[in-house]
């Protein structure tokens, strides 16, 4: 039989005695043949070939002038698949008790034959959430559904009061849990999950936790810059979707300022006696086309970034003040930064010295500091005594010990491997370091990314935007690009041929910007036992005959010089004699041509078409200069050059016949990190070209 849910008196006056903060209609489940109606429509033409479709999404979001805000989901997922039915097998909610809440207020299966069960929301498991390189106490609900049917729908409800660590913010997690793509990728302040439901008998158990609490224990959800609001929404997701709406409450002293970016959103405003309400909303929408190195999902689908603060210098000086106190140096700090600057003569050898130790010793792991995590740095005293932080508290023991040798020094917020949007909402994932010249100009500085790296600002990060926090406050400011020469790869080729057929060669690489991080890193993060097998590796892409007699790195830890390394390998078999010719091919070329690792042409995605950039987070030149030695009685013979270009990359191969050797200069590059679209088959094209080459076999005579 369909069973119906009827709040309890009980239930509805705790839930009326929230009113004066939440006086957006709460919502509540839908009346049992409303959902059946809905469930019951055939699948719209654009979810075809998806498992599951999102009938709705509406979230309504309302803020108190503290800037807490009530956030109430709702979703109704309908299983188009049996692989839908196995990604809505249960739900997930995750949180951080220091800074948000989350509960179930309701979730109702519907079945495709009209009737409905209701699943109680006290059955959700709390438990510890998984971790990674950040343990900061976050916890999850888990909640089991019974077995779905194609044909069948999930309605849920939720009410998340807080604001999210943009830290804990994972893309690319399912916001309704259980193993399934996130329906509309989440931006910084919308981490959680599913849409719970209504109130009923069943959704007893969550009142506890969304009724009022005392003052002093809501003060911990009030968001860090108090009074302000911001949120990034994205309205485009990994599941086809009839209606996503948002619906954004604010009291008239706190004003929105608002942007829509990547397409089209509806939008309105209405007037309220002491408050502004803002909707958004877009229907009918396909799901997102993932493709292979697509950027950032917040750089594609159709967002709207939103934020009551004036503008970036008021985040800037927000920052500052927050985090001013942390960078104190104790007399430890001070013994080191003095050991690690001691006999350097200039600004830029203590600025590089100081940058390396820190990157090299403070290793990427975060643990809790208690109130304030997340958006305060840790102090620094704390970060050398830990020796251990995520990128703010290594940023922060940077900032603490160039300005114990006396640099004008500041922590900067930043966004990795995504826009900023001239919006001043929070749209950062990093947090990097700013040293003031006297010219008034700023050096940027991230020892988060420059373990084992020459550099002091990593060239993965072209193009980047960011914000320094300072005293008087600063605007949103972006990285130059770097071209693809400050990141060569140059690999200097000397082989020989036995009158066997025997390859006998020394390869020497040398690498600059990513690609010394490439090489360096070898030597410095691989077990010594592990390195000869690693190298072995790469140039069994050669042959699987390969034998490696000689390696020489130079050193690892030396960063006033580009990394090299020396090889010495030879290959049997590699040349065939074919009566009076003998048959071959060029280990330079064939090392580098289709191996990413060496040269970031060959990471461009095969396809004659595509819909997406392309993001390779960095450019890249890559530079053979090659000599084959022939054995007695044979006589090199040239093949054709290559010569292609493409308006963001170029493959070229010239060659050189003298006598028995054989001449190779090669040059290839890729010299954006970002492509456009239109751009990247052609540059598969080219790509395809140089492994083809490389595969083709050379010839001498006699």
């Amino acid at each position: 039989m369909p069973r119906s849910a009827l709040a309890p008196a009980a239930l509805l006056a705790a839930l009326a005695a929230t009113a004066p903060a939440l006086a957006l209609d709460v919502p509540q489940l839908l009346d049992p043949a409303e959902a059946a109606a809905l469930v019951a429509e055939a699948a719209p033409d654009f979810a075809e070939g998806a498992d599951r479709l999102l009938v709705f999404d509406r979230t309504v979001v309302d803020v108190e002038p503290s800037g807490l805000n009530h956030r109430h989901e709702h979703r109704l997922t309908k299983v188009l698949e049996p692989a839908g039915a196995v990604a809505l097998r249960s739900l997930r909610f995750d949180y951080d008790p220091a800074s948000n809440m989350v509960a179930i207020r309701g979730v109702r299966v519907h079945r495709a034959d009209s009737t409905w069960v209701d699943v109680d929301p006290s059955r959700a498991r709390d438990v510890t959430a998984p971790c990674g390189g950040i343990c900061w106490g976050g916890r999850m609900k888990v909640l089991a559904l019974p077995p779905l049917a194609v044909g069948d729908a999930v309605e849920v409800l939720s009410t998340t009061k807080g604001f999210l660590i943009a830290y804990l913010d994972d893309e690319g997690s399912p916001a309704s849990g259980s193993g399934g793509s996130d329906p509309r990728a989440t931006g910084p302040d919308r981490r959680l999950a599913p849409r719970p439901d209504e109130w009923s008998s069943v959704a007893a158990a969550a009142l506890d936790s969304v009724a009022m609490l005392p003052a002093e224990d809501e003060e911990r959800y009030v968001p860090p810059m108090r009074g302000h609001f911001y949120d990034v929404v994205l309205f485009q997701g990994g599941l086809p979707s009839r209606e996503t709406r948002y619906t954004l409450r604010l009291p008239r002293g706190r004003p929105l300022q608002y942007s829509v970016y990547n397409g089209e959103v509806a939008s309105s405003l209405t007037f309220e006696p002491e408050h502004f309400v803002y909707g958004f909303w877009r229907e009918d929408v396909t799901a997102l086309d993932r493709e292979p190195r697509m950027p950032d999902a917040s750089d594609v689908a159709p967002k709207v970034v939103m934020a009551t603060v004036e503008d970036w210098e008021a985040k800037s000086r927000w920052f500052h003040e927050t985090n001013e106190w942390v960078f104190a140096a104790n007399e430890e700090i001070q013994a080191k930064v003095d050991e690690i600057t001691a006999g350097l003569r200039s600004d830029d050898e203590k600025i590089a010295a100081l940058t390396h130790w820190v990157a090299q010793n403070i290793r990427y792991f975060g643990i809790t500091m208690g109130k304030g995590e997340g958006y305060t740095i840790h102090p620094g005293w704390m970060n050398f005594r830990d020796r251990c932080g995520v990128c703010k508290d290594i940023a922060g023991m940077l900032v603490t010990m160039l300005r114990a040798a006396g640099f004008e020094t500041y922590a900067a917020m930043t966004m990795a491997g995504a826009r900023v949007e001239r919006i001043p909402a929070d749209q950062f994932n990093h947090c990097v370091v700013a040293l003031k010249r006297d010219s008034g100009e700023y050096l940027m500085l991230d020892p988060t990314w420059v373990p084992g790296m020459r550099d002091l600002w990593s060239k993965y990060e072209g193009e980047q935007h960011y914000v320094i926090g300072s005293p008087e406050g600063e605007d949103l400011m972006m990285i130059r690009p770097f071209a693809p020469e400050e990141n060569l790869m140059a690999v200097e080729s000397e082989a020989r041929i036995l009158a066997d057929g025997t390859l006998e060669g020394t390869l020497r690489l040398e690498g600059r910007g990513v690609a010394d991080s490439r090489l360096r890193r070898v030597a410095g993060e691989t077990e010594k036992r592990d390195v000869r097998n690693t190298l072995e590796g790469w140039l069994g892409g050669l042959s699987e005959r390969v034998e490696l007699t000689e390696l020489l790195f130079s050193d690892h830890e030396d960063f006033g010089r580009d990394t090299s390394l020396r090889l010495s390998y030879r290959i049997p078999g590699w040349a065939e004699p074919l009566g009076d010719a003998l048959r071959f091919r060029s280990p330079g070329l064939a090392l580098v041509a289709d191996i990413g690792r060496f040269n970031r042409l060959a990471l461009v995605p095969e396809g004659e078409e595509r819909a997406q950039d392309c993001f390779l987070w960095a450019g890249q030149q890559v530079t053979v200069d090659e000599t084959i030695q022939l054995p007695r009685g044979w006589k090199a013979a040239a093949p054709e050059d290559l010569d292609e270009s493409q308006e963001l990359g170029h493959a070229r191969l010239a060659w050189e016949a003298q006598g028995r050797k054989l001449s190779l200069a090669a040059s290839m590059s890729v010299d954006r990190r970002l492509l456009p679209a239109v751009q990247v088959p052609g540059l598969r094209a080219m790509a395809d070209t140089l492994v083809e080459r490389a595969e083709s076999p050379l010839f001498a005579e006699k």
